[in-house]
C-alpha cells in the first residue's frame, strides 16, 4: 500500500484535450503526484482494466456509443468519488452536434453505408455523461482550465469539498456594461470597428458571458471574441425549469434597453430568434437533457430546425453519395 488515493482517467467519445489538461495539472503540480496514484488510465498506464474499486475517477467525454454507456455505468459504481471533466461530459459539448443527424445517416455519409460490422454500436442520440448517473463534481469548459482540476483534487485529497462557482463569465470580463441605446441585434462576430472596451451585448452582438458559469477568466471577450458558452449555463439556469439560455439572455438584454424583463421578454426573444438559428445558443450544450426538459427552453427546438434546415441536409446528402461512390457529383 502507497498510502496514496488511487485514481482513474476514464476517456469516453471525445477529442482528448481534457485529459491533457489532467495530464498538466498532475505534471505541474508535483505535489498531487505524491497525493495520488494512476491506477487506470489508457493514456498513460498500460493496466487495461478499471479496478473493482478507486478513489476518484475522472470521466472526460460525451456517450455516444454503448461502449461509452458501459464505461460510464462502471466508473459510477466503482468510484467513491466522480469527477465529470469538460464540456462534452458535463453537457454534451461540441460532441452534442452530432445529434443534428440520424446516426444511420452519419454513418452513411462518412462510410457510405448505415453501418458496419466493425464499428461500435452507436447509441440512438448523444447524451452528457451527467445526464446519466449520479456525479459528485462537474468541472466544465472547453477544455477545462488546469488550475480548476488542481483545485478539485487537492480538496478531495485534503477531505474537503471543492467549492462550487457562483457567478457568470461578465464578473471576470473586463469590458464595460453600458445601457442599450437601439435596440438591435448583429449577426456574425465582431469586426474591427466593434468597440475594445464596451460589453459585447451593449453593442448588439450575441454573446453568451452573462449566462454562462464564471471561472475561465474571460478570454474569449478579451481577445475581442463573444462568449460561446462553453462553460455550460449558470447555476441558476440549469436548476429553475423556468429559465433557459435564450430566456436567460433575453432578459439580461431588455433591462439593458431600458425595458420590462418580464412584460417585453417575448419581444427580445423574437428579436434574437429572428437573427440568430437557436442552435447558435447551444453550441456546447446541444445534448443536454437539462435543457431539452425546460417547458420553456429552446432546445429542442434548436434540434428540430437543424434536422430540418435545407442546408444542413443537402450537405448531408451529397456526402452520403460520395461515401457510397455514386457517380454524379
Amino acid at each position: 500500500m502507497t498510502g496514496k488515493l488511487t485514481l482513474a482517467v476514464i476517456p469516453l467519445s471525445g477529442c482528448g484535450g481534457c485529459e491533457v489538461q489532467v495530464l498538466r495539472a498532475l505534471a505541474l503540480h508535483e505535489d498531487l503526484m505524491e497525493r495520488y496514484e494512476i491506477v487506470y488510465w489508457p493514456l498513460v498506464v498500460e493496466e487495461t482494466k478499471l479496478p473493482e474499486k478507486v478513489d476518484v475517477a475522472i470521466v472526460e467525454g460525451l456517450v455516444r456509443t454503448r461502449e461509452n454507456l458501459e464505461a460510464l455505468r462502471e466508473a459510477r459504481l466503482r468510484s467513491r468519488t466522480l469527477i465529470l471533466l469538460g464540456s462534452c461530459a458535463a453537457w454534451g459539448g461540441i460532441g452534442g452536434s452530432a445529434d443534428s443527424f440520424n446516426p444511420r445517416l452519419s454513418m452513411k455519409a462518412i462510410y457510405g453505408r448505415e453501418g458496419i460490422e466493425e464499428s461500435a454500436e452507436m447509441l440512438p442520440r448523444a447524451y452528457a455523461a451527467a445526464d446519466l448517473v449520479p456525479v459528485d463534481y462537474i468541472i466544465s469548459r472547453c477544455p477545462p482550465p488546469v488550475e480548476h482540476v488542481v483545485l478539485a483534487l487537492r480538496a478531495i485529497a485534503e477531505g474537503k469539498k471543492v467549492p462550487v462557482a457562483d457567478s457568470t463569465v461578465c464578473s471576470q470580463c473586463p469590458r464595460e456594461i453600458k445601457p442599450v441605446e437601439k435596440l438591435e441585434f448583429k449577426p456574425g462576430l465582431p469586426g474591427p470597428n466593434a468597440d475594445p472596451k464596451t460589453c459585447f451585448l451593449s453593442q448588439g452582438y450575441l454573446c453568451l458571458g452573462s449566462v454562462t458559469t464564471v471561472g475561465c477568466g474571460a478570454p474569449c471577450t478579451r481577445h475581442g471574441v463573444t462568449c460561446f458558452g462553453c462553460g455550460g449555463p449558470h447555476i441558476e439556469i440549469a436548476e429553475r425549469r423556468d429559465m433557459d439560455i435564450v430566456t436567460a439572455l433575453a432578459k439580461k438584454v431588455a433591462t439593458l434597453a431600458g425595458l420590462d424583463p418580464a412584460n417585453d421578454l417575448d419581444k427580445v426573444v423574437d428579436m434574437l430568434l429572428k437573427v440568430y438559428e437557436p442552435r447558435r445558443f447551444y453550441v456546447f450544450t446541444f445534448a443536454s437533457q437539462v435543457l431539452r426538459r425546460k417547458p420553456h427552453g429552446y432546445a429542442v427546438h434548436a434540434l428540430a430546425s437543424t434536422r430540418r434546415d435545407p442546408v444542413f441536409v443537402k450537405r448531408l446528402e451529397e456526402r452520403a453519395h460520395f461515401a457510397s461512390g455514386e457517380e454524379g457529383l
